[in-house]
């Protein structure tokens, strides 16, 4: 009976205490959300409710973006349940001290914060993805990312930072995917360019995707036993490929930098795992020579795109047997100026399932004649000759594409000589037609025996003698 009645009472007690905690967690929930004071509401929160996956579980997400709110206008105690928090496009000088056990994602982009100082992140400790690009980050204290042991995601990009502290990464021993493209004095920072990336600044070796672009740097050294898969350089000063790449590398991007020609020397130190390769917009690129891609037998994609000086393509630039590249389905030369494609290419275009010619200055005559075999739509358009410029090359008839019998040089000369004999012709024509007198010509010197010859007047002597 005593059993019977225990039972009942911790059962009541459970049910008034759930209770209490729903009122309570509902009150924080509409003062966080939606503030009492009606002149300030349109500084309040959008608040959105959802049952996150897996286990349904009730998640809160809260959007307090473009609200010109300041440090000083927000509240450090969370809703419970809070799952995501948006606090972009506000005036955020500080990186707001936030309390959470439940929050995964906090963005505060767009904003005009300057500096992240020690421990900011403390109480927040489960946050899977942090988003702080856009600011005016100068400076990262060492301690920072003290307890962000579960981030995968940090983004850094778009910001000041011209010095990262040495093992400034180090608490985060789960990252994924750090971003810290377009930090452009980012290369002052001491030894990274010339020592190891990970060891110096404490990356984690789960560290799948980095990307530094538009960094000023001229050189990475990063290690080849790193999972690493995406790697990002575009927009740097890079002369060549960085001494060392990670051996499971799948997609490098190296765009927009000052590399000259593209051959198997400056690709020997890519990973042969390489996927996806981007050298686009290259300023100074002109040629891509033989055997540039020949280790790299697992490209799926590779793209020109832009490389405006690019007039070169190698009929061996895969090599000379291209069943070595089964899975390259895609190639992008929109916007480069190889006029013509050798041949021995044939075999290797048939293959794609993609290949982008928008924007190539072609030359249809009979070297590119073999081109219309491929059966794609490459939106390709011939610029030469006159007579085929602005047809597409898939419509344009194939009896049309044909090439001189001689030279050009050939009849460069024959036009020459043609000139040289016509006005050879014409300058005898106007000698012949001159005044003859008894086969001596007109022309004469002026001498005493010329009529034209000076004459000398003397005054009269017997006007003198008088």
């Amino acid at each position: 009976m005593i059993y019977r009645v225990l039972l009942v009472f911790v059962s009541t007690l459970t049910f008034l205490f759930s209770t209490i905690a729903e009122i309570i967690d509902e009150n924080e929930f509409n003062s966080f959300c939606y503030l009492a004071q009606p002149k300030n509401t349109r500084k309040s929160c959008e608040c959105n409710n959802e049952n996150a996956s897996p286990w349904g579980i009730r998640a809160i997400n809260i959007d307090c973006s473009c609200k010109n709110l300041k440090t000083t206008d927000f509240s450090e105690v969370l809703p419970l349940y809070a799952n995501s928090l948006d606090l972009s496009w506000n005036s955020f000088d500080l990186v707001p001290t936030l309390a959470s056990d439940s929050l995964r994602v906090l963005n505060i982009m767009h904003n005009n914060i300057t500096a992240i100082s020690n421990k900011k992140f403390v109480k927040v400790g489960n946050l899977r993805e942090l988003y702080m690009s856009w600011n005016s980050i100068h400076s990262i204290e060492l301690n920072s990312f003290d307890e962000l042991s579960h981030l995968h995601i940090l983004d850094l990009s778009h910001n000041n930072l011209h010095t990262l502290g040495l093992q400034v990464f180090r608490p985060l021993t789960m990252l994924d995917t750090l971003n810290l493209s377009w930090n452009r004095q980012l290369n002052q920072t001491e030894g990274i360019q010339e020592q190891d990336f990970y060891r110096i600044f404490g990356v984690s070796s789960t560290l799948r995707t980095l990307r530094l672009q538009s960094c000023s740097l001229k050189n990475l050294v990063l290690s080849e036993k790193v999972p690493l898969v995406e790697l990002d350089l575009r927009c740097n000063s890079l002369e060549t490929i960085p001494t060392k790449l990670p051996d499971n590398l799948e997609k490098l991007d190296i765009s927009e930098n000052l590399f000259q020609f593209f051959s198997q020397a400056v690709a020997k130190n890519i990973s042969t795992t390489l996927k996806e390769l981007y050298i686009e917009d290259m300023p100074y690129l002109k040629t891509i020579e033989n055997n540039a891609f020949l280790q790299l037998t697992s490209l799926n994609k590779v793209s020109f795109q832009n490389s405006r000086q690019l007039t070169k393509f190698s009929e061996n630039a895969f090599g000379d047997d291209v069943r070595r590249f089964p899975e390259l389905s895609t190639l992008i030369f929109r916007g480069t100026a190889v006029g013509s494609f050798n041949s021995t290419l044939v075999a290797l275009f048939k293959q794609l399932k993609k290949l982008d010619l928008n924007g190539v200055p072609l030359v249809c005559d009979c070297e590119l004649v073999w081109l219309k075999e491929v059966k794609l739509e490459t939106n390709g358009r011939c610029y030469n000759p006159s007579s085929l410029r602005g047809e597409s090359l898939t419509s344009a008839d194939k009896t049309n594409f044909s090439c001189a019998h001689w030279p050009r040089w050939v009849g460069g000369i024959f036009i020459l000589g043609l000139i040289i004999v016509c006005s050879a012709g014409i300058y005898a024509i106007v000698m012949c037609l001159r005044p003859n007198r008894s086969g001596v010509t007109l022309r004469r010197k002026v001498g005493s025996g010329s009529p034209y010859a000076r004459v000398t007047i003397e005054p009269n002597r017997q006007e003198n003698y008088y």
